[in-house]
């Protein structure tokens, strides 16, 4: 394999490690609902055409009501052929619902002050990261940039006078010497 040849992949490489990853679409995942009768299914998607499992088999034929009150028919191997969704009820009016939606609210108000200062720590984690990565790029590509010029010089011929005999050998261990006693 010849030089360019190596420098290619190199490059290619670099770029690989550099450019952004593609994010592939994944499918949804099943999700749990809990039955009225009790127990646990999972459904892929809550629609005609999903499929139910219990204990990681498919569901057999037949109807099943979910604790909100949604029925769900299945037909053969799991696959829902209907979806009846339940009746809604609203909770009636409760005295302790005030203090309830205060307690929920501080709850909530304290959380999202502690997200806000874990995000903007992320934030400045990031930045540094990307300086550091920038940094990092155009070292890589100065890297590649001088192998592409070491590649693409031409060949000098070899000193002939310089290396006849041990006399070089000779000569640099004297330097050497000369250089650690001086």
């Amino acid at each position: 394999m010849e030089a360019k040849e190596i420098l290619a992949k190199l490059k290619l490489a670099f770029n690989d490690l550099i450019a952004p990853p593609v994010a592939a679409a994944a499918p949804d995942a099943p999700k749990e609902y809990e039955l009225k009768i009790g127990g646990m299914i999972m459904i892929d998607k809550l629609e005609a055409g999903g499929v139910v499992m219990i204990d990681g088999n498919a569901a057999l034929p037949g109807d099943l009501e979910l604790v909100d009150g949604t029925k769900i028919t299945i037909g053969d191997n799991g696959v829902i052929s209907a979806v009846t969704p339940g009746e809604v009820t609203l909770p009636s009016p409760d005295l302790e619902m005030s203090a309830k939606f205060t307690a929920f609210e501080t709850s909530a108000n304290e959380k999202f002050t502690s997200y806000e200062a874990k995000f903007s720590a992320y934030e400045a984690r990031f930045a540094a990261t990307e300086t550091q990565l920038a940094k990092a790029t155009k070292v890589i590509d100065k890297l590649l940039e001088l192998n592409t010029l070491l590649v693409e010089a031409p060949a000098g011929t070899a000193d002939t006078a310089a290396r006849v005999g041990n006399n070089f050998k000779d000569q640099q261990k004297e330097k050497d010497l000369s250089i650690l006693f001086n």
